[in-house]
């Protein structure tokens, strides 16, 4: 019987104090037939010479240096995937950590409905050990899933799926300019590609997500560069959406998307970026005269600094929140019990 072969894709950058963690788990998988591709990006805290370590014990483990622009995770998993011999992969950050049956379940998945191209698995979130947080990332629902990810409902973090090789790489693989949204970005064109899927939340958890104070992801969240790539993302999708003729079946969550981006550019006062916004606005008319008034008024708030008058900042501010049907996000409290395999919902 032949065993397919699974590349673990992982980024590597200044995680000399967690990546060990994230090799024990490695080589306590059940599944053996795997290789662990792993792309430097300039680490200069002694990450490099861990990598090392690993390699020279263990030759499953493929280590390379960044050797091209752009710099970041992306186009590091990129590179790793080009340099990847398995038949699937899977996305492993070096600060997070995979159940000892991840591989062996995901491939089992996978080999039972052959004609997808990935598979979307459950996500435990954790802080120090595996299971001081018992709070699922990832959940089903009801619903249309381009639409939760639209909304900000998390579905299938990049590290929550299996994918077959060839599928990654025809779809695209990782959009390398972006410096936030990326896997928000790749599971909507995917999806809206038409790319087949399957969901596994029956099944138990079988990667820990680690929640950091200091998250590299979340670190200048308004800047200019991560409102781009949120512009970006928005922007990609839209284009998407209106060529298939998709949108009035998308028009809330384009509206929920970019209300989200639309708070963050007024708060930060990034001009160029509220620029981008209403010239996507004025393409897609998401809004009405009245309610872009509104938008207006709320930029003003946070131009002329008056958003602390008790009372007249809160009525603004929630005017325009009204404008937007958000439904409830994955991220309130979800909790599991690894004892039975039980999901609990409880107030957030």
């Amino acid at each position: 019987m032949k065993y397919p072969v699974v590349s673990i894709i992982t980024p590597s950058y200044n995680r000399a104090d967690l990546v060990e963690e994230t090799a024990r788990s490695i080589y306590a998988q059940r599944y053996p037939h795997w290789e662990w591709v792993i792309v430097d990006d300039g680490s200069t805290d002694g990450s490099w010479e861990i990598l090392e370590g690993f390699a020279a014990t263990d030759d499953r483990v493929r280590i390379f240096r960044r050797h091209r622009k752009p710099k970041g995770a992306c186009a590091c998993r990129n590179i790793a995937v080009e340099r990847s011999t398995g038949e699937y992969l899977i996305f492993l950050d070096t600060d997070d950590v995979l159940a000892e049956h991840c591989l062996e379940q995901r491939v089992a998945s996978m080999q039972q409905v052959p004609d997808m191209d990935f598979i979307i698995f459950p996500m435990l979130m954790f802080k120090r050990e595996r299971h001081d947080m018992n709070l699922l990332w990832n959940i089903d629902k009801d619903g249309d899933d381009i639409e939760r990810l639209l909304f900000g409902d998390g579905v299938c973090p990049g590290t929550g799926t299996i994918w077959k090789k060839e599928s990654f790489i025809r779809i695209g693989m990782w959009k390398e300019d972006l410096g936030m949204w990326q896997d928000v970005e790749l599971h909507l064109r995917s999806m809206l590609e038409g790319l087949r899927f399957a969901k596994r939340f029956d099944l138990p958890p079988d990667i820990y997500l680690r929640v950091s104070d200091v998250s590299i992801s979340r670190t200048g969240f308004h800047s200019p560069e991560k409102l781009s790539s949120r512009i970006t993302v928005l922007q990609e999708a839209g284009i998407r959406i209106w060529g298939k003729g998709l949108q009035d079946r998308y028009r809330s969550g384009l509206r929920s998307m970019y209300l989200d981006v639309f708070f963050s550019c007024a708060k930060s006062l990034q001009s160029q970026a509220l620029e981008q916004l209403r010239s996507l606005d004025r393409q897609w008319t998401l809004f009405s005269g009245t309610e872009r008034w509104w938008m207006m008024s709320v930029v003003l708030l946070y131009r002329l600094r008056i958003y602390r008058i008790p009372g007249l900042a809160g009525r603004l501010v929630g005017r325009v929140r009204s404008m937007e049907p958000r439904p409830v996000s994955t991220l309130n409290k979800i909790s599991y019990s690894p004892a039975n395999h039980q999901i609990q919902h409880t107030e957030s």
